[in-house]
């Protein structure tokens, strides 16, 4: 935390909140993990997080006052029972924290916060208004070097009479076993005062090898005394060639010993020795070399600088668990975001996606979840903000129609939420919302390290091994991907229900080794025990942490009604007659679930004034991410039909263009036939033209027959019937 807080960009966040405090005549502290206690600091984070006012606060804070007198010693369940069937339990719980949070601030509150965890059970009492305040040990302004602790002196007494680390003898064979054990002995009496010639010539052993051990016993400890032992001695490698060596060990190019030993540099180095010294200094031998690099690599920050890892790894800092010293659930909260290799459908059959987005809020005590949401592209503000909404927000329905079998109790607010540096949560909508609107702290993970949001890290893993890849709709470890993910494809609705059951009916259901009980057991004890702050805000400053719309024709500018009482969004009519129509002609702005587009919820001037619904999906609930792929559905069969009627026409305009063509040449036949028939007056006589006009009077005209097809049917008697010649 310290070293976060030394960067410029914090160093100047410090500097100007400290100008303003003294300019308001306050005082400017700093606390990090050296000069703050942890116990102390989330004591309070505790009391933070519950101190956002309410609208019934200032009517429960007066009976409060009635029956908690000032000075009184007494615990938050103590004081709760006092006003029970008054007013509802959370309310009254949360009255009762603000108003201890509220006396802490003015210095009116009796508890040491360094030694008690505040809880529903701890004792607490409160000073009067006009009593002086209690003012805490103060904490530096700036960040101070640290200062040289010298070490404790460590009495006579405690000390052993061999210094160094124990060594285990049983290792040992009996012969050596004996000897070690003399050996030891004779350094013991040694070291306590004893004379090195009486104890050598009682034990057998030489003056000068005695002598030989107490030196090595004091630098090596007991491993010294070990007969024929090994150890690690010192290096006679000059440190020159170590450094040269590391260097070279480093190099992006990932020499091997053989090319260390090798290079030009270890030349360059034994030259500039040699010129100093005035002695021909030699190059370090093959094995000296794997000596060397052998011991390079058994440190890990070495390794991972020279694997060219994105982050070194980071070291356990504390013996102790630091998921078992969180003392309240939802105190500290891990968020982030996981993607998820499965083919979504419209209920259509219409492909939308062949990847899913989730997004998980985890509490880190007891790694019970607190939100969990999905989505169908990539993750945005809003859908950060849903997850935050369904964590405030109780669950009971969400379980109810998704048919899941066990309740989910965990809802809250979250004191501290702990993520990375995605966009989504570092935006300045997310900051607004979260610290300035619900009074939640955020904090930055350091980049390229997992490992800090390890709670959250493995329940992806739980999510990507037993729910992913056991669904129908999963591309994983599958030849043909898409053809199994198309046949297995689920709705939207229908993954929701199976990953809410997963959630709920598994996870929170499994048994957690590290925390020794059932994750949502856990959360209700923890739960009992400290309490957890919840939302009592209005529902509708919720309906804010939807998805914002921006009018993209004029993003400067809100949305207006079209054609007096029709809101035109996203390609659709959105209406509202009553309200519509009172809103022509005034700009206001629009906010939605991307979830279901079949509802508008419209602000006035940063007021809500109601909602416009859409007629067109009002058949069932349809996502943005559906509608989209069902637009884009329609506009592509759209173009085949247009393309398809394209060919129709054409083939009716070329048949009528044809039909003209034929009818004019029938009109100039017939009349090259009546020419020819007018030239019969020159050929022949007047009574052989009266005798050609009768014959053809008389001839008449037989209507053409078709041709006859016999039925080839063998169940059926057939007769074949005579074709007449005419």
């Amino acid at each position: 935390m310290e070293d976060d807080k030394q960067g410029d960009r914090n160093l100047a966040k410090a500097e100007a909140a400290r100008r303003l405090a003294h300019i308001q005549r306050g005082v400017f502290w700093l606390g990090t993990e050296h000069t703050l206690t942890r116990q102390r600091h989330y004591n309070l984070v505790f009391l933070h997080a519950r101190r956002r006012t309410f609208p019934a606060f200032a009517e429960i804070v007066v009976a409060l006052q009635e029956i908690w007198p000032w000075g009184e010693v007494a615990s938050v369940e103590e004081v709760e029972s006092r006003l029970a069937l008054r007013w509802p339990a959370n309310l009254v719980e949360a009255t009762i924290w603000k108003m201890v949070g509220d006396s802490l601030a003015a210095g009116h509150l009796l508890i040491d916060l360094e030694r008690h965890t505040l809880d529903r059970k701890v004792p607490l009492a409160l000073l009067p208004p006009d009593a002086p305040p209690l003012v805490p040990d103060a904490l530096p302004e700036t960040l101070l070097p640290e200062a040289d602790v010298p070490q404790r002196a460590i009495p006579l007494e405690s000390r052993t009479s061999v210094p160094g680390p124990t060594f285990d003898a049983s290792v040992l064979s009996d012969a050596q076993r004996e000897r070690f054990h003399r050996n030891v002995q004779a350094v013991e009496q040694v070291l306590a005062g004893a004379q090195q010639t009486t104890v050598a010539a009682e034990l057998d052993i030489p003056r000068s090898t005695l002598g030989r051990l107490v030196r090595r016993t004091r630098e090596l400890g007991q491993i010294a005394c070990v007969p024929l032992g090994t150890y690690v001695r010192k290096t006679t490698m000059h440190p020159a060639f170590q450094e040269c060596i590391r260097r070279l060990y480093l190099l992006p190019t990932r020499l091997s010993m053989a090319a260390i030993t090798e290079h030009t540099e270890m030349h360059e180095v034994a030259a500039r020795l040699s010129l100093q010294t005035g002695t021909t200094v030699k190059l370090p031998s093959y094995k000296q070399v794997r000596t060397e690099v052998a011991r390079l690599k058994n440190d890990p920050d070495l390794v991972a600088v020279r694997e060219r890892a994105k982050a070194l790894p980071r070291p356990r800092s504390s013996p102790e668990s630091f998921v078992l010293s969180i003392p309240s659930p939802a105190l500290l909260t891990q968020v982030d975001e996981h993607s998820l290799e499965l083919y979504v459908v419209t209920p259509d059959g219409i492909a939308v996606t062949q990847r899913v987005h989730a997004a998980v809020l985890v509490c880190v005590k007891t790694a019970a979840i607190l939100g969990a949401i999905l989505s169908l592209g990539p993750l945005k503000e809003e859908d950060y903000m849903r997850l935050v909404r369904q964590a405030l927000e109780p669950k009971d329905r969400l379980v109810g129609i998704n048919g899941c079998e066990h309740s989910w109790p965990c809802s809250g607010k979250p004191a501290i939420i702990f993520h990375d540096r995605g966009k989504i949560f570092t935006s300045e909508r997310a900051r607004s919302v979260l610290v300035d609107r619900l009074g939640i702290i955020t904090e930055q993970a350091p980049p390229y390290a997992p490992s800090a949001k390890g709670t959250v890290e493995s329940l992806f893993r739980w999510m990507t091994q037993r729910f992913e890849r056991r669904l129908p709709n999963t591309s994983h470890g599958v030849n043909d991907a898409t053809r199994a993910a198309e046949t297995g494809g689920m709705t939207l609705e229908e993954l929701e229900r199976c990953f809410y059951q997963a959630i709920v009916d598994d996870y929170q259901q499994d048994w957690d080794t590290l925390r020794r009980q059932k994750r949502s057991v856990h959360w209700e004890h923890a739960v009992a025990q400290s309490g957890v702050p919840q939302y009592l805000g209005s529902p509708d400053d919720l309906k804010l942490l939807l998805m914002k719309a921006v009018n993209r024709k004029t993003p400067g500018h809100g949305y207006h009604t079209s054609s007096g009482n029709r809101l035109s969004f996203h390609g659709r009519w959105y209406v509202c007659p009553g309200l519509l129509s009172r809103l022509q002609g005034r700009e206001f702005e629009v906010y939605y679930d991307r979830r279901d587009l079949g509802v508008l919820y419209l602000f006035v001037e940063g007021v809500y004034v109601g909602e416009a619904y859409c007629p067109e999906f009002m058949g069932g609930r349809v996502s943005e991410w559906e509608a989209k792929a069902m637009r884009k559905h329609d506009e592509m069969q759209d173009r085949i039909a247009s393309a398809q009627g394209q060919q129709v026409r054409a083939r009716i305009q070329s048949e009528a263009g044809q039909a003209r063509k034929r009818r004019s040449a029938e009109i100039r036949q017939a009349e090259h036939s009546r020419q020819w028939d007018r030239q019969r007056e020159d050929i022949h006589p007047a009574e052989v033209l009266e005798r050609l006009a009768s014959i053809e009077a008389k001839q008449a005209k037989v209507a053409p027959l078709p041709k006859a097809i016999p039925d080839t049917d063998p169940e059926r008697p057939t007769r074949p019937l005579r074709i007449r010649q005419l």
